[in-house]
């Protein structure tokens, strides 16, 4: 029974997403936050989290896959965003489920408001004081507006000075997870042995009311370690990051946009919003594609997202390093043991 879990280690596509003072990783079956606490103690928590693998076959089909992943993401990442912020500054007042949900509501309004309507509606407006018009000019148009929206956002973003430090726990999360697929035979021989030596997880106390943390014993400080000094030369950008996917995304509508283009602006911007689901699908097939492959053609495809991860991400200093080894590790560790 045990051998699963050494095939999930060994064959799985790490990820995670930074947070406040932390970094969040996924894996197969768990995921893991490990957040830098006010006193400067790193604390973890893991919680289970089926994956894909454990959906039924329809979520499991290309294309399909990619819009519910998209939405689990989005779910477990807020999610751990709000678990970050309560261990990073206990002493705030707890926001209720309900602000949660409402914040959350209006970001996604505003999403979609500077993402699919506002291009839509400008777009017949602009083309008619060139003279332009059809299908082809509506949806090159609509797709240069919506890159043009991301990077002013993304620009606008970057340089807000609360947002820095999560821009570096970002670098952090890619240096650590390169550091692994670079490293994997020897990071999963030092997990054998960490394992053969019969080191555990150590479970406390949660204080953020959910799941419970978990403290780093002998053997995974030597798992952390090993990343940490693996990552401190690793590309803070990396192909598999959520800003490339959001590239891919706003490409991915100029070709859909293309073929399916009704009459009357309100019916086109309502067909626009039906179809998210199937941009977000293709994009992260394109995206998982991609990732691993080399080429002009491969290379032209992740060359935007990669650059775009400039302005999403900052060289991370060791102690963030720490912090996002740390969550990898002890996710290594625990999906290692499962049976």
């Amino acid at each position: 029974m045990r051998a699963v879990g050494r095939h999930r280690v060994e064959d799985t596509r790490y990820g995670g997403q930074a947070v406040i003072e932390g970094v969040m990783m996924r894996g197969v079956s768990h995921v893991a936050l490990s957040v830098r606490a006010p006193g400067g103690d790193i604390l973890s928590l893991i919680k289970k989290a089926p994956g894909l693998k454990d959906k039924s076959w329809f979520v499991r089909l290309p294309v399909i896959r990619g819009a519910f992943a998209l939405w689990d993401s989005l779910s477990l990442g807020i999610e751990m965003l709000v678990k970050s912020a309560e261990i990073a500054s206990p002493e705030e007042a707890k926001p209720t489920e309900g602000a949660n949900f409402l914040s959350v509501a209006f970001a996604v309004v505003v999403a979609v408001g500077l993402f699919v309507l506002l291009p839509t509606f400008l777009t017949p407006y602009l083309l008619g004081l060139v003279g332009l018009g059809g299908p082809v000019y509506v949806s090159l148009f609509e797709t240069v507006l919506r890159l043009l929206i991301l990077v002013l956002y993304i620009l606008a973003i970057s340089r807000m000075k609360e947002i820095q430090r999560v821009l570096a726990y970002h670098g952090a999360e890619h240096k650590v997870v390169w550091a692994w697929e670079k490293n994997r035979a020897a990071g999963q021989a030092l997990l054998e042995d960490v394992y053969q030596s019969g080191t555990h997880l150590s479970l406390g106390y949660s204080p953020v009311g959910e799941g419970l943390l978990e403290t780093m014993s002998p053997g995974l400080s030597g798992i952390k370690d090993f990343l940490c000094r693996k990552a401190a030369g690793e590309s803070r950008l990396h192909p598999r990051c959520g800003t490339s996917f959001l590239f891919l995304a706003v490409m991915c509508t100029w070709v859909v946009f293309l073929f399916v283009n009704p009459e009357g602006i309100v019916t086109r911007a309502v067909v626009r919003l039906a179809l998210l689901p199937l941009v977000a699908g293709l994009a992260y097939e394109v995206l998982r594609a991609s990732a691993g492959k080399e080429g002009i053609f491969w290379s032209a495809i992740k060359a935007p997202g990669m650059a775009l991860q400039s302005l999403t991400t900052r060289e991370p200093d060791s102690a963030m390093l720490e912090v996002a080894a740390t969550s990898l590790a002890l996710l290594l560790m625990k999906e290692r043991g499962e049976s």
